[in-house]
């Protein structure tokens, strides 16, 4: 299929352009402070330079939404029920990522709790349980369905560093300790750097999709 040769670049170069949107939000606001401070303060409403990042997350976006699909359509093609149930809820995650976030951005103090902040939570929930039941069904539809063994058994020790770094953002803030940037880096910048890679294999055709057992 054409179109796949298109499509699995995308996460490539969504991450980039995700890595970069933080780094120069950082780099912009002298004031920010990356351990304490979460990356959706860097596009919240009244932020310095949250227009110019917005148009970043929005090209992330974009392309994070056409690499799911292309994931979509390649498990549909080559693949079995399990893991195409896997993909189909990254897109979910990837579709709620992009719209939800740009619907809902952190509007003025993010500790008041009005409608959008609400709803800026609720995407987030959403996101977090979206992205750690796909990985953990793609993980079991490559080893026990695809037979890829070396792919599903990365794909699972990505499930459980992000759930056990998940847990983290609500264990720190329970706690008060004031490192919801980190906690919540740990989290993102690993899905980030996976994505990469899942998108970088499915390009370049890497051995690991061949390694059947």
């Amino acid at each position: 299929m054409k179109l796949l040769k298109w499509l699995m670049p995308l996460g490539m170069i969504a991450v980039i352009v995700y890595f970069f949107h933080v780094f120069l939000g950082q780099a912009l606001w002298s004031a920010y402070d990356p351990i304490t401070t979460d990356i959706s303060s860097l596009t919240a409403t009244g932020a310095p330079n949250a227009g110019l990042l917005r148009i970043f997350t929005t090209i992330y976006g974009i392309c994070f939404v056409l690499f799911a699909f292309g994931m979509v359509l390649k498990a549909f093609r080559d693949y079995h029920t399990l893991t195409r149930a896997g993909y189909i809820i990254f897109l979910i995650m990837a579709l709620t990522t992009t719209v939800g976030y740009a619907l809902f951005p952190l509007a003025g103090d993010k500790t008041v709790m009005n409608f959008q902040n609400m709803m800026h939570i609720v995407v987030t929930v959403v996101v977090v349980f979206t992205t750690i039941f796909s990985f953990f069904l793609l993980a079991f539809g490559y080893l026990k369905k695809e037979k890829l063994k070396v792919l599903g058994r990365i794909f699972l020790i990505a499930a459980v560093v992000i759930t056990l770094f998940g847990a983290m953002n609500p264990i720190g803030m329970a706690a008060n300790l004031n490192i919801l940037g980190l906690t919540e880096r740990l989290v993102i910048f690993p899905l980030q750097i996976f994505v990469f890679f899942l998108s970088f294999i499915y390009t370049f055709h890497s051995k690991l999709l061949n390694q059947k057992s």
